[in-house]
C-alpha cells in the first residue's frame, strides 16, 4: 500500500465518522423512538420505547389477535391467531423494520421523534 493509499482510506474513514455523528446529533436520529401499531390501515395505538423492562401488548380486533413484546431496544411479535405464523416466526426489529401480519391485517413499525425512522438516514 502506498502513501497516497494510506492518505486516501485515512479520509474516507475520517468523513465516515464524521458523518455518522452529524447524522446523530444534529438530526435527532439518537433521539426517542416509538413503536406504531396500525390495523386494516389506520393507526391502532403508539408507545414511547424508554422503558427498561419488557411490555407485552395485546390487539384483539374483529381481525385476529396479535401479542407484541416490546422492550427499549427492540419489539417482537410473539403470538398470532392467523394460520401460517410468519409474523412470529420473523425477527424482532430494532429501528427501521416493520413486522406485518396479513391475515389480521396489523403492522407493526419503529419511528423516531417527527416521523424519521431507521431507513430514512
Amino acid at each position: 500500500m502506498t502513501k497516497a493509499d494510506k492518505v486516501i482510506f485515512a479520509t474516507l474513514i475520517t468523513f465516515s465518522l464524521l458523518s455518522i455523528l452529524f447524522m446523530n446529533v444534529f438530526l435527532g436520529c439518537g433521539k426517542e423512538k416509538y413503536v406504531v401499531i396500525e390495523t386494516n390501515g389506520f393507526e391502532y395505538a403508539r408507545y414511547k420505547l424508554s422503558e427498561k423492562n419488557i411490555n407485552t401488548i395485546e390487539i384483539n380486533t374483529e381481525f385476529g389477535y396479535n401479542r407484541i413484546d416490546m422492550s427499549s431496544e427492540f419489539v417482537k411479535m410473539t403470538d398470532s391467531n392467523c394460520k401460517d405464523k410468519s409474523c412470529v416466526h420473523s425477527k424482532p426489529i430494532y429501528s427501521g423494520g416493520m413486522i406485518v401480519c396479513l391475515p389480521n391485517k396489523c403492522v407493526v413499525r419503529i419511528e423516531a421523534k417527527g416521523g424519521l425512522d431507521g431507513v430514512a438516514y
